[in-house]
Order: structure tokens, then sequence, then C-alpha cells
């Protein structure tokens, strides 16, 4: 009699690739636009542009110019790549997901009042759980119907 073992991430973790994908073409932009590849690092910066601010103040620096996504984008990215390879019941993840949600909400509200500064670790690390935690939804929503139904009970 043959047993198999199933992975329940088996899937999962072949997409990490992507979002590390992303964070790398983001930090990807000064380091080629400082070796003469402009034109491409203006394209990167274009595109990444529909989905962040791009403020230079809330960006990393590499090579003289600022990366082509503010910190807390490259910590979401960071992030997701990290919560596919993590699993838990879909509850917890959920609850961990509001609760850092609520986390950046609140970040964004002290800056906004003045209670805090640009604190661009603060906003990497609260990208990088949100990353995290979105990842960790979806990827603790995967996997074989039972395993669901499992979870639920």
């Amino acid at each position: 009699m043959t047993t198999t073992h199933t992975n329940p991430n088996r899937g999962m973790n072949g997409w990490f690739a992507l979002p590390v994908l992303l964070a790398a073409l983001a930090v990807a932009a000064p380091l080629l636009s400082a070796n003469g590849f402009v034109a491409l690092a203006f394209a990167l910066r274009h595109a990444f542009a529909l989905i962040c601010h791009q403020r230079p103040e809330r960006s990393f620096w590499m090579f003289g110019a600022p990366v082509a996504v503010c910190a807390r984008c490259l910590g979401i990215y960071l992030g997701a790549a990290v919560g596919l390879f993590l699993r838990t019941s879909r509850r917890i993840a959920f609850q961990l997901l509001i609760a850092v949600i609520t986390l950046n909400i609140l970040d964004g509200f002290a800056e906004l009042t003045g209670l805090h500064g640009n604190w661009m670790l603060a906003r990497f690390v609260l990208g990088l759980l949100l990353g995290a935690s979105a990842a960790l939804l979806i990827s603790s929503s995967m996997g074989s119907p039972a395993t669901r139904i499992a979870e639920i009970s």
C-alpha cells in the first residue's frame, strides 16, 4: 500500500516568486539608472506609479535615487513572499489581517496629525506585516476542501 503525503501549501510555494520579483524590480530601478539604463529605469518607475505614490521622502534610496516604490510597498512585497509559506486557520489569518490593517491606518493617522514624523523603518515593518498577513490569509484559504472544512469546525 502506497501512502502519499500532500503538502497543504503545494501550489502556493511557487507563487512567492511574484512578490519577490516585484521587490527586485523596484530595487533595480535606481541601479539601472545609475548604470546608464535610464529608459528601462523610467519604464519601471512608470509601471510602479500605477500602484504606489513613490514619494521620495518615503522611499529607500540606493545609488543616489529612490527605489521605485515607497518603503511600505516594498515591505508589502517582501512580506507577501514570506506569508505564502505560512499557514494557519482562515479565522486567525483574517483576524491578523484586520489587526495589521488597523495598525497601518493608525500609523498613517499618527503621522498625519503630527504625533510622529516620517518613520521609514516603521512604515517598512508595517508593510512587511501587511503583506505577510494578506498572503497568509490567501495561503490559509487554499488547500483541499477537506482541509478547509476541518479548519472551520
